[in-house]
């Protein structure tokens, strides 16, 4: 889990955010952003086909944020959580008033989609924090998706242990998955203009964001030294300019 501490849960308390819309390398590079502004660098995992080709800058960005080489694919099978046996968890743990609790505790995490306890497992941050970045999950069967990224149990799980999960999916997701989520963005964007032409939509979310309804990513994500120019360097900027 991502608290050092055995005995309670992390100090820092994740949350769990929905990118979705149009426009592959401006929602990675929203999400990349926002990432970045919780830790130096995230996990990232990707969960397209293996025959199906990433856009170039949506992968550029994230390889930068993530300092990876490259992102695991996940399949259906990795949204599945390994069999729990509650009762066999209490027997690994010494018996004292907090076992309870502490059971309960490992219990709900072993329960979350085994993709996200791995990623978890290698990113942790010298904090006990953990950002993870899952693109593309439209890419994977709908009900599967549902099922293990719908339950608030699954957020709320992330967040007592300080998970930060940031999720991208391209079109319109379900209201199942899109409930349990802290904040919701909405990015209009064309394969055909610069991803700092997309235009970002808070559909659930607050001022804090640093973000603004209706006005494209090149106005709006200054604070990221990102150029709003079409006629500029259209890649993402390197990732120590993401901070």
């Amino acid at each position: 889990m991502a608290d050092e501490r055995a005995g309670g849960p992390a100090s820092y308390r994740g949350i769990s955010v929905l990118i979705h819309g149009s426009g592959e390398t401006a929602m990675a590079v929203l999400a990349a952003a926002l990432a970045r502004q919780e830790v130096g660098s995230f996990g990232w995992a990707d969960c397209t086909a293996a025959a199906e080709v990433p856009e170039s800058g949506a992968r550029w960005v994230l390889e930068e944020g993530s300092e990876a080489s490259y992102a695991p694919r996940v399949v259906p099978d990795d949204l599945l959580p390994a069999h729990v046996d509650d009762g066999g968890i209490g027997a690994w743990l010494v018996r004292d008033p907090a076992g309870t609790e502490t059971a309960a505790r490992l219990a709900a995490y072993l329960r979350l989609p085994s993709v996200i306890q791995r990623m978890v497992a290698r990113t942790v941050s010298s904090n006990a924090r953990a950002v993870l970045v899952l693109t593309n999950v439209d890419a994977l069967p709908g009900i599967s998706v549902d099922r293990s990224l719908g339950p608030i149990e699954t957020h709320e799980t992330l967040h007592r242990e300080g998970v930060t999960l940031l999720v991208t999916f391209r079109g319109n997701p379900t209201n199942i998955l899109r409930a349990p989520f802290d904040r919701v963005y909405r990015v209009d964007g064309r394969a055909d203009l610069p991803w700092q032409e997309a235009r970002v939509a808070i559909e659930r979310g607050g001022p804090d964001d640093g973000l603004a309804s209706g006005e494209t990513f090149g106005t709006r994500l200054p604070w990221l030294g990102l150029s709003g120019s079409p006629l500029g360097d259209q890649r993402p900027h390197p990732h120590h300019r993401l901070r």
